[in-house]
């Protein structure tokens, strides 16, 4: 939502700050008289107006009306193009948050599929001549390796040990550990 008002504003604050590009380089030497009316040129002898050239003052409102007519019309084209750019972001963040949220769920699934291939294979070790410590060792064996496993797929500390405590407890229930 800001976007749609940030994004215009910055749009205007930019095309104004183009207008005023004042590309002339400062002289040298400073001129005392510039800008003053030269008091002591010689006299110029004024050319006779061509009436015919002026504007008549309805002509001139005329041709003002026309170009406040083309800014504001060149106004609303500079907001919509605005307007559809602000949208077009805000599209793109949708979709990189939807990718960014199945990234997510694929690492979740991932982990899970890891962790059943790890109960599954402390389930075959499974045997009745095992003592409690080696069930033990294969149960800290098992969450290390679902814990290393939410680690390769970027999971934050948190997502790691619950990976890790998933683990553990379904591999303490297949071997039959408190």
């Amino acid at each position: 939502m800001i976007v749609r008002f940030a994004l215009p504003l910055a749009l205007v604050s930019v095309i104004a700050l183009a207008a005023c590009d004042n590309r002339t380089p400062a002289p040298a030497e400073p001129n005392p008289d510039a800008g003053n009316p030269e008091s002591f040129a010689e006299p110029v002898e004024d050319e006779p107006v061509d009436t015919d050239e002026l504007m008549s003052p309805q002509e001139m409102q005329q041709r003002r009306e026309e170009i406040e007519q083309d800014a504001q019309q060149t106004f609303e084209s500079i907001m919509e193009e605005t307007n559809r750019a602000g949208d077009d972001l805000v599209e793109m963040g949708n979709e990189a948050l939807d990718t960014l949220t199945n990234q997510m769920s694929s690492a979740s699934s991932a982990i899970a599929v890891q962790i059943d291939a790890l109960v599954d294979n402390a389930a075959e070790l499974r045997d009745e001549n095992l003592t409690d410590e080696q069930k033990l060792e294969i149960v800290a064996n098992v969450r290390n390796a679902a814990e290393e496993a939410a680690r390769a797929l970027g999971q934050d500390s948190a997502g790691v040990i619950q990976a890790g405590n998933t683990a553990e407890a379904r591999t303490r229930e297949v071997l039959g550990l408190p």
